[in-house]
């Protein structure tokens, strides 16, 4: 990681010190040269600004966590993903502040099982737990190709989420706060591109997902789809890879 990107960039040069610098698959070993292309200076400038919201404490917590996946690029098509789900935890981080917790931190799980964040106000509290459902592996292949629309959420889709949200359920319930706080699913979907060609896939994918909710919310963002919640609309655009220096 160049130096005049570590300078200009602290939070994000924080995460590379962390990570292991002597891995050929380095996601910030990439960027030896002083200037960086568009994309990933735009993609920089909100992960820096992400970061920077986090208290000490939990970017603690955060730096940990995420350390190890700076490297995780095990699969070419998937790039650095696990980074961006990281990224995806902290962006659920100021969407709690978004909603008017003063309290906002990150949860240390351990051998428990703990949601993702805690967070509170004079009047309540509210536990989320964060979940990215990435595109198909059979959507990756067809990368580049023209592709028509699906009228319809594949049962895959519908699989996943159903699992993930049940997951995220279960992390909550092990919260001492459960019975009485608020409960909230972040979950992230980077769709594939037949089922995001089709508009009326929206409405299904907001009504399937509302079809879940029960005690526990799902706040559910997708590509160029907006959130339900009119909170944290610096949400509304999310990525599955991040951008490189290399394409």
């Amino acid at each position: 990681m160049h130096s005049a990107i570590k300078e200009r960039f602290p939070k994000l040069a924080m995460l590379w010190e962390r990570s292991d610098k002597s891995s050929p698959d380095n996601y910030f070993g990439i960027y030896t040269s002083p200037t960086l292309h568009i994309r990933t200076e735009i993609q920089f400038l909100t992960w820096e600004a992400l970061i920077q919201s986090i208290d000490p404490k939990s970017l603690d917590i955060f730096l940990r966590k995420a350390a190890g996946r700076v490297s995780a690029c095990s699969n070419p098509e998937r790039g650095w993903s696990q980074l961006v789900e990281s990224m995806n935890e902290v962006r659920a981080y100021r969407y709690a502040q978004a909603l008017g917790y003063t309290t906002v931190r990150f949860l240390d799980e351990q051998a428990h099982p703990l949601p993702d964040i805690e967070a509170s106000n004079p009047t309540e509290r509210c536990l989320i737990e964060v979940k990215t459902i990435q595109e198909s592996d059979d959507a990756l292949k067809l990368g580049g190709q023209v592709q028509s629309s699906a009228s319809e959420l594949p049962i895959r889709l519908k699989r996943v989420i159903k699992k993930r949200f049940s997951h995220a359920t279960t992390q909550i319930a092990g919260h001492p706060w459960a019975a009485t706080a608020r409960k909230i699913c972040y979950m992230i979907i980077n769709l594939d591109l037949r089922t995001l060609l089709a508009e009326e896939n929206n409405i299904l994918l907001r009504t399937f997902v509302e079809g879940l909710e029960a005690d526990v919310e799902i706040h559910c963002i997708s590509q160029h789809w907006p959130a339900r919640s009119n909170a944290a609309e610096q949400d509304r655009q999310t990525i599955s890879q991040p951008s490189t220096d290399l394409e």
